[in-house]
């Protein structure tokens, strides 16, 4: 197994980032805690309009973490009872296929597919060819290792570019599916209207976001607060509402066939038990692995590791990037869990469209089923 460490891994990854955040740029070793909770509508603006940049220095800084900790899957998923956290996850990642109308010898655009996880999945599983796009040339070097360890380089390809800009001709996919990734762009009508582009007549366009749902209220502070914590500590330059999400859909011209935010399927524990570090959740829940892992990110020892480390850089053992490393990853977790537990924020809203082939239908909203015919 190759080292999911890229060559060069240091510091300057952490301070490329924390410079699209921190109010003062001279002082870069630590996260600007007031600009994150309580950044202005111009601070949004300005990294809205670098958000291809503001995504891809996220991603250089904490793909290897994210491998690290928690395999090659980054996507949050609906818990089955049984299941740990992987399990259910390989097990979503099987029905969003189903979902998503993928088939047999499709081929089929994963938009920001990151290093692949969910493309080996479903490429195994259905059999279907792949193509991947992504900002970030580490998630395309890694992809393309770790796919071809697996065989399945004959099934997958990726590709470095901008989903907003792609290099694809017109009509030249039979289905398009997103998993995490379009929250990426602030903009969701242009971005659905570009993948409408390069997808055929009657091709289905399925996707699976990071939203504030619609009880979020732009009026309460602390939901302001929530959502901008959110955008830090996952790289996100606008947080997507579900709202305007779903009119974005139908004013580029898609057929909207269905809809369901799939956190509500998570059963008996919720998705955020992770991220929120319920040990208690994570102790009832199937897997030494997963219990581990939830212990890692428990208050409790992250108050412990926050000490230590503090001593270490006291001591001069210890780089003080660390501590700001661990507090932008304290944020991407407590940031999604704080707004789960709310329930005006959820990673996982699914959308079903088709580009349409014909006038446009009305199409039912409830339980997302797959039971649309194939498209193409």
């Amino acid at each position: 197994m190759s080292s999911h460490m890229p060559e060069g891994y240091g510091a300057d990854r952490l301070r490329r980032y924390l410079a699209h955040f921190n109010r003062d740029r001279s002082e870069l070793c630590s996260v600007d805690r007031e600009a994150v909770a309580w950044a202005t509508d111009e601070e949004r603006l300005e990294r809205q309009e670098k958000a291809s940049e503001v995504t891809s220095d996220y991603y250089d800084l904490v793909t290897p973490l994210y491998e690290q900790g928690w395999g090659q899957q980054f996507h949050y998923t609906p818990l089955s009872p049984g299941l740990s956290i992987r399990e259910s996850m390989a097990q979503y990642e099987v029905e969003f296929a189903h979902i998503a109308r993928l088939r047999r010898h499709m081929r089929v655009l994963d938009l920001g597919c990151g290093i692949g996880g969910p493309a080996r999945t479903i490429a195994r599983k259905v059999g279907c060819q792949i193509v991947g796009i992504t900002n970030s040339a580490w998630h395309v070097e890694r992809g393309r290792s770790l796919t071809a360890e697996l065989g399945l380089d004959n099934l997958i390809t990726f590709v470095h570019g901008d989903f907003t800009k792609m290099p694809f001709p017109n009509e030249c996919f039979d289905a398009a599916y997103s998993i995490e990734s379009l929250c990426y762009s602030p903009d969701p009508a242009a971005l659905y209207s570009e993948v409408k582009r390069v997808l055929k007549p009657g091709a289905p366009f399925t996707f699976h976001d990071f939203a504030m749902t619609e009880k979020f209220d732009e009026t309460i502070a602390e939901h302001r607060k929530i959502r901008n914590c959110i955008e830090f500590g996952n790289g996100i330059s606008k947080m997507p509402w579900v709202p305007e999400m779903r009119e974005s859909v139908k004013q580029v011209g898609f057929e909207l066939l269905d809809e369901e935010n799939m956190a509500y399927r998570s059963s008996p524990a919720p998705w955020y038990y992770g991220p929120a570090g319920d040990v208690w959740w994570a102790w009832m829940t199937p897997g030494w692995a997963d219990f581990w892992k939830v212990v890692k990110m428990s208050p409790a020892f992250l108050f412990m590791a926050n000490v230590v480390y503090r001593i270490m850089v006291l001591l001069g053992q210890m780089s003080v990037d660390v501590l700001a490393l661990m507090d932008t990853m304290w944020y991407c977790c407590r940031s999604v869990a704080t707004g789960g537990k709310m329930d005006i924020f959820t990673p996982m809203y699914v959308f079903v469209c088709r580009k349409p082939s014909r006038p446009s239908g009305a199409g039912s909203h409830g339980r997302v089923t797959g039971e649309t015919p194939e498209a193409g």
